[in-house]
């Protein structure tokens, strides 16, 4: 009976262990490193392949669309820089020397005397040509310490070692011999010639001998004025 009483409790004691756990929480779940489940994806999306972000897609027409703009830009870049290569320059090479009124036919010249030289050139290496009949106004500047002055003298014959005898009249300066100081500008108003080649030269002594003159040119055919080196 003993037996049978203490098997007996022992069934009892088990049923009421087994009663206080079904009737308590169960506790808390420790800490896995198992991987948390996948999240399920929204419906109707749909994840870029592989996983992880993409950036958003771009149509292929509109892939090529930007690149025909692109190459449309680079093509008129390029066009406008090959158009301002090959314009030429509004003003001409002697343009700081030389102006043109078609509407007066006149000549504006501005004539420099520096060493020895008139615009930098010497012994003829330069001519100016101007129409017959045209309007002469010629601005002499006097940028050298040494004295010039300025004649057109006839362009034959030996070079004379001096001035005073202009074959143009009023085509020479003040102080044609004695010559005028640095700093000093005159101006020179003349009609020009039906035709002919002169020289410009220096009137003060021994300086057109000694290569400060060029050339003065009329030439019947000429629709406009010109400066530049005499042609060989």
């Amino acid at each position: 009976m003993r037996h049978i009483y203490g098997g007996l409790s022992l069934v009892l004691a088990v049923g009421a262990a087994g009663t206080w756990l079904a009737g308590c929480s169960a506790p808390a779940r420790a800490a896995s490193n198992d991987p948390p489940a996948t999240q399920q994806a929204p419906a109707g999306a749909n994840p870029p392949a592989g996983g992880g972000s993409s950036a958003p897609s771009v149509p292929a027409d509109s892939q090529a669309s930007d690149s025909q703009a692109s190459d449309s830009q680079a093509a008129d870049s390029q066009a406008a820089g090959s158009s301002a290569a090959e314009t030429p320059s509004a003003s001409a090479p002697d343009s700081g020397y030389l102006k043109w009124d078609a509407a007066t036919k006149t000549v504006t010249f501005r004539l420099v005397a520096g060493p020895f030289m008139f615009n930098g050139y010497a012994s003829g290496g330069a001519t100016l040509t101007v129409p017959p009949g045209s309007a002469n106004v010629w601005t002499f500047v006097q940028d050298d310490g040494t004295p010039h002055s300025a004649e057109v003298a006839s362009g034959k014959g030996p070079l004379p070692n001096s001035g005073g005898e202009p074959v143009i009249p009023r085509a020479y300066t003040n102080k044609l011999v004695e010559g005028l100081v640095q700093g000093s500008t005159d101006v020179l108003r003349f009609t020009a010639p039906d035709t002919g080649s002169y020289r410009i030269i220096c009137g003060v002594p021994g300086h057109a001998l000694s290569g400060m003159w060029i050339w003065l040119k009329i030439d019947p055919a000429a629709k406009a004025p010109s400066f530049g080196p005499t042609p060989k």
